[in-house]
C-alpha cells in the first residue's frame, strides 16, 4: 500500500471537507442577514407610510402542510351528557336543549364559558370562543390543533344559543378528528411578510391601522360531506376588512367584515 499517496488523499479530502462547511456557514450566515435587511426594510416602509400595528407579531412552527378533519360519528346511546335533552341529526350534529339555563357573567365570562363546556359538552375542553352576535344571540367556538385555531367556512362546530340575560339555553354541536397530511415540515411564512404581501398587493394603504394578527387553520373545500381539509393562514385585520394569507403560498382571499 501507498501510505504517502493514501495520506494526501486523506489531506485533501479533510481540506476540501473543511472547505464546503466553510462556505455552509458563509451562506447560512448571509441568509441570516438579508432577512433581518429585508425584515427593517418592511417595517421601515410601513412606518414611512403611517401603517400602524397593534399588536406582538408572534411566530409558529407546524410540522405539517395541511390537516384533515374528519367529522365524528354520535350514537345517542353512547353519550352521557348531564342536565340536557339531546338530538342526534344526521348522525353528526348534536342538537341540545338544557333543562335549565347556564349563566354567563361579563367579568368572569372566560370561566364561565370553560365551566360550561368541560360540565356540558363532549370533549367541550377543545373549543375555543370566536365571536358573539347580539342579533341571533349566538355564541360561536371553534376546535384547536396543537393550540391553533382551526376555522370553517360555514357555521362554527359548536354554537350556543343564549336568551335575554345572555344565559346558555342550547347549543349544536360538530366534532372533527384531525390528522396530519403526510409532507415534510414546510416553509412558513412569517406574519411580518404576510402583511407584505398584503402591502404590495394594495389590499394595505397608507395611514391605516392593523389591529389583529392571528394564526390558524382555514378549510375552503371538502372532499367528501364528513371530510375537511384545513390549510395555515395568517388572519389579518386592517381596518374593518379581514383578510387570510396562506402561510406556504402566500395566496391572499378576503374573508369578510370585521
Amino acid at each position: 500500500m501507498d501510505w504517502n499517496r493514501t495520506k494526501t488523499i486523506f489531506i485533501v479530502t479533510f481540506l476540501l471537507l473543511n472547505l464546503f462547511l466553510t462556505w455552509q456557514l458563509v451562506e447560512t450566515n448571509n441568509a441570516n442577514q438579508m432577512n433581518l435587511i429585508t425584515e427593517a426594510t418592511i417595517q421601515e416602509k410601513l412606518k414611512e407610510n403611517n401603517v400602524n400595528i397593534e399588536v406582538e407579531l408572534k411566530e409558529v412552527e407546524i410540522s405539517s402542510p395541511l390537516i384533515v378533519g374528519k367529522s365524528v360519528v354520535f350514537e345517542q346511546d353512547n353519550l352521557i351528557l348531564a342536565n340536557q335533552q339531546i338530538d342526534i341529526v344526521e348522525e353528526r350534529t348534536i342538537f341540545s336543549v338544557l333543562e335549565k339555563p347556564f349563566p354567563l357573567t361579563n367579568d368572569q365570562l372566560d370561566i364561565d364559558l370553560q365551566q360550561f363546556l368541560t360540565g356540558y359538552v363532549y370533549k367541550g375542553g377543545d373549543y375555543r370562543y370566536d365571536s358573539y352576535d347580539p342579533l341571533t344571540k349566538k355564541m360561536t367556538l371553534y376546535q384547536s390543533y396543537e393550540g391553533k385555531m382551526a376555522y370553517t367556512l360555514e357555521e362554527g362546530p359548536l354554537t350556543l344559543q343564549l336568551d335575554d340575560e345572555l344565559q346558555i339555553i342550547s347549543y349544536e354541536q360538530r366534532y372533527f378528528e384531525f390528522e396530519e397530511q403526510p409532507g415534510k415540515e414546510p416553509e412558513l411564512l412569517s406574519s411580518l411578510k404576510a402583511i407584505e404581501k398584503l402591502w404590495n398587493d394594495q389590499l394595505i394603504g397608507m395611514n391605516q391601522t392593523i389591529t389583529d394578527v392571528q394564526f390558524g387553520y382555514y378549510n375552503f373545500f371538502s372532499p367528501a360531506g364528513d371530510v375537511q381539509v384545513f390549510a395555515p393562514m395568517w388572519r389579518v385585520t386592517v381596518g374593518e376588512e379581514v383578510y387570510l394569507v396562506h402561510a406556504i403560498n402566500s395566496s391572499v382571499q378576503k374573508l369578510s367584515d370585521s
